[in-house]
Parts: structure tokens; sequence; C-alpha cells
């Protein structure tokens, strides 16, 4: 190699060692590159082009000229609607969900942990499997849109089985029901929003690019979570009737049947826009990999951009469904703003979806890591006022929203715009293009969050006392009155506050740490997409000066 040291892509080895490369990644300019046979095997970048046949294969679009697919505005437009689709159950599910197991559906809080940790541990097989076989999927509709097109439906059904309670059950059917109702919505939502996430590292290149993207998808989930759950509180509500004694009796488990078969029908809208509007963009080629699956998981996990990424939204996960998953019973019992939670929730999203504009905006200027530094402050501040607000501050809570969502928009957007990025760091370790399992793991992570934000939350609340409001019968059969214990409990008041103001205000704390350690700045991102595009064009052995 001529006086220099290199890191030769040896055919005898699956996988390229990076370490190096991140770790002198400020010198990175000095790399020079070897093309051809020089000092290599003649079969060499036959054998790497056969595994790396990306974009290039369809790169004869007239978009593309330039050898660069250029995503138009319908189909970025297309690619992020989808995320509406899937926010509905997100949303409505993350701030409502516990709610209603414990007071609707009444179901014992301990018997709501198991079956949400339950979930989990089918979750952590069927997703990197839904992942891997996402990336090995051969069809004419590509190997992501095709799960996308035939999982939506059981999907939206399994959605609307969630909102049902199933008349004169016992508290033991009640546990088989809604667990295998779980179990296999998680499924289907995995089968969908696997493919879906993974097409993100696929349509483009381009480290703005991505972000802008991110911030599309984001906007999209909020606008989708705002109007879902906007109407959703209302909807729950629709079937009051008044009682005798002149008080009001809402009868919520049909407004909550209603709302899920409402939702579960329009959440497959937006989901077939993303499988038509992105028909067009190019799909690439793929081999059988020649990484065994768990070779490959050690591979991934060695891949300390990734651990650190994963540990991020992992963490930011958590905090936020911490905040989610009680912010309607912190209404209720601390806050006493009831009626007003959902233009409390709407001034939260709003908020978050003007602010993932502004962040997306600012990352380019300053990098995605000093921009979550940023706005993780505005997030803890957030947190903190949430344990310290005074009893009964309804309107200081609309302020701690509007507050709270300028750090939420970065716990959303900074880690989904980091991962496209890694992604493209493990091709360059192994030649490969493994979307669907990084994504996986992704989202496996973020079911974790919002399980053990639930289950932590019901068994904490049970702990402590919870009990759901009773409902005393007239001689009219008509609930003339409710008995809710939990008003005047201040184990309760107080939990609420740690499980939506300490408890996460810790979690933020350990996500600055991890993203502390995250190697892939903006400069580091283009060199490793030079890099990439080299050895995609047949480079041999990649060489740095020692000057």
């Amino acid at each position: 190699m001529s006086g220099n040291s290199g890191i030769p892509l040896d055919t005898t080895k699956e996988y390229v060692d990076t370490t190096t490369l991140l770790r002198n990644k400020q010198n990175l300019k000095q790399y020079s590159f070897n093309f051809g046979n020089s000092g290599g095997s003649p079969n060499l970048t036959e054998k790497y082009n056969e595994n790396t046949k990306l974009l290039n294969n369809n790169n004869n679009n007239n978009n593309n000229k330039g050898g660069k697919y250029k995503l138009s505005f319908s189909e970025k437009f297309s690619y992020g609607i989808g995320e509406g689709g899937l926010s509905v159950f997100q949303m409505i599910k993350g701030f409502f969900l516990n709610s209603f197991l414990l007071n609707v559906a009444q179901i014992d809080s301990m018997f709501t942990a198991v079956i949400l940790f339950t979930a989990k541990f089918v979750d952590a097989f069927s997703d990197v499997l839904v992942g891997n076989l996402s990336d090995r999927t051969k069809s004419r509709w590509g190997r992501r849109r095709v799960w996308i097109l035939f999982a939506s439906l059981p999907f939206a059904i399994l959605y609307c089985g969630l909102w049902w309670v199933p008349p004169n059950l016992t508290d033991v059917e009640k546990l088989i029901y809604y667990q295998f109702v779980v179990i296999g919505l998680s499924i289907s939502y995995t089968c969908v929003a696997i493919p879906y996430s993974a097409m993100n590292a696929e349509i483009t290149d381009d480290y703005d690019e991505r972000t802008t993207l991110a911030g599309i998808r984001m906007i999209s989930l909020m606008i989708g979570g705002l109007t879902s759950t906007f109407t959703h509180s209302l909807l729950i509500k629709v079937f009051t009737t008044q009682t005798p004694n002149g008080s009001e009796y809402i009868d919520y488990q049909k407004g909550y049947l209603l709302s899920g078969g409402i939702w579960g029908g329009v959440m497959i809208i937006p989901l077939l826009i993303t499988f038509f509007g992105t028909r067009k963009i190019p799909s690439e080629s793929q081999t059988e990999s020649h990484i065994p699956f768990f070779k490959g998981l050690g591979v991934m996990f060695s891949n300390r951009a990734f651990v650190t990424v994963t540990l991020l939204y992992f963490f930011c996960q958590i905090a936020v469904q911490f905040v989610q998953n009680n912010l309607l019973l912190y209404c209720t019992y601390v806050a006493d703003a009831e009626k007003e939670f959902p233009y409390i929730l709407a001034t939260l999203q709003i908020s978050v979806s003007i602010f993932i504009f502004v962040w997306g905006k600012i990352s380019t200027y300053i990098g995605k890591k000093v921009t979550y530094y940023i706005g993780g402050v505005f997030l803890l501040l957030s947190f903190l006022s949430l344990f310290f607000l005074p009893y009964g501050s309804k309107y200081l809570l609309w302020g701690v929203a509007a507050f709270g969502g300028i750090g939420v928009a970065v716990a959303f957007l900074v880690p989904m715009s980091m991962l496209p990025d890694v992604v493209e760091l493990d091709e360059l370790k192994t030649g490969e293009r493994r979307e669907g399992l990084f994504y996986s793991l992704f989202l496996f992570f973020q079911k974790l969050g919002l399980s053990v934000g639930l289950a932590v939350s019901s068994f904490v609340l049970g702990l402590v006392g919870y009990e759901a409001p009773t409902q005393i019968d007239s001689s009219q059969g008509i609930s003339a009155e409710i008995i809710d214990n939990n008003v005047e409990n201040q184990s309760v008041i107080l939990a609420l506050r740690i499980l939506t103001g300490l408890a996460p205000a810790v979690i933020v704390l350990f996500s600055f740490i991890a993203i502390f350690f995250y190697p892939i700045s903006k400069q580091s991102h283009n060199e490793i997409r030079e890099l990439l595009k080299r050895k995609r064009e047949g480079t041999v052995t990649i060489t740095v000066d020692e000057k």
C-alpha cells in the first residue's frame, strides 16, 4: 500500500471495523482511497458491489440524473403523513389507556401491569423478527410498502377492539381478553411502524434533509395526535344523561367504543397515502445477507453510535410517557382541571408542532447534539414545574403545557433524525443496509417506554391506594352519584406529582449522559457518506496518510 497504513476491506472478514474512522473523525479529510485491484483480491470489488446494490440500480429516474434521487414535495408529504396515522394509536393510547383500564374497564391495577409486561415479552421477539423479515422481503411493491399495505387493516380492527368493554366478564376473563388484544395490536403496529420508519433511511441520504423529513413526520404526528386526542376527549362524553338530581351521567363505555371505531377507520387513510404516494421512489435491489443474524445483532450493539442513540431515544420516550400516561389523572386530582384537559392537551401539542420546525432549523446550524442539550433544559424545567405546581393551579398548567412543548419537540425530533445516520455507519462496517433491523430495535424501545410508563404508573397508583370511582345507582337505574375517594387521598396526589414531574426529570438527566457519547457530527457524517460512495464505486483499501 505504498507506505500508507491501510485498513483493508478484507474479503475474509464479514465487516469492517469503523472504530478507528470515528475516533479519528477530525482527520478524515486526510483519508485517501485506492481503487481497482491494487494490492487486493481481483474479486473484491465484484463481491462488495454484489452486497451493496442500493439506489444505484434505479438511478435512471429523471429526478436523479446527477446520480442522487431528489424527493419531490409530494413524496416527502406522502411519506411524512403516514406518521399521522400511527400517531392516532400512539397518542390516544398514551394519554387515555391508563385511565380507561382503571376507571372504565375497571381492571385491577396489578392486572394492568401484567398485561403490559407480558406484551413487552412478546415484543422482544416480534419487533426484531419483523425488522429482519422486512429487510429480506421481496415483492412488486418493494420490501417496506408491502408491509404497510397488508398490516394496516388488522391494526385498525384490533385498535377498535382495545376500547370495547366486553359485558359480564369476570376479572380474569377481562385479563385474558385485553391481554390478547394488546399483544395482537402491538404486533400489528410493529408490522406497519417498523417498515414505515425504515423507509426514512432509504429515501434520502442527506444529513439536513433527514432532519427536515423527521420534522415533517413529527409535525404529522402532532397534528394527527392533536386532532385525534382532542376529538377523542369529546367523543367519549357524547353519551351523557341528566340524572333525576340534576347531575350528569356519562356512559364512557359507549363513548370509548364510538371513538375507537371512528379513529380505527381514519388511521388507515394516511397509511394508504404513504403507500401510493411513495411508489415512484427508487427501491434497492437486495441479495441474501452474508452476515448471520445473531452475529449481525452483535455487530449492531458494538456500534457505539447505535447504542447511544437508542439509549437517548429510550430515555426520551420513558420520560415523556410517564407524563403522557398520567396527565389526565394529574389534571383531575392535582390541577383540578379535568374539564380543561382537552384544551391543555391541545396547547401542548400545538407548541410541540411549532417548535419541531424551530429546532429543525436550529440544528442545521449548531448540530443535533447541542440542539438536544438546549431543548433538554426546557424539558427538564417543565417536568420539575409539574412536581411543584400548587394544587388547583389549572391556569398555570396551561403555561407549563406551552413551555413543555418546547422541550418535547426536541425529545421527538433529535433521536429520530440521528438513526438514519447510524444506519449508514453500519453499512460502512458491514456492507449491507439493515434499516429494518435497526428500526425494529428502536421501535421496541419506544414501545418499552410506553408500556413501562403505563405498567409502573398502574403499579405505583395501586400501592398508594388508588381506587376506581364507584357509581351509586338510583332507583331509576341511572347513576345518580359517583364516589371518588382519590380526590382527598394525599398519597395518590403525591404519586401523580412524582410520576409526572420528579421521575421524568431524573430520566432526562440520564439522556444528557447518553447523547454526550454520540460520535457522529455533521462533518463526520458527510465524510462517512463519502467513504460509502467510494466503496460503492469499487474501493479496495481505505488508507490514512501518516502526517
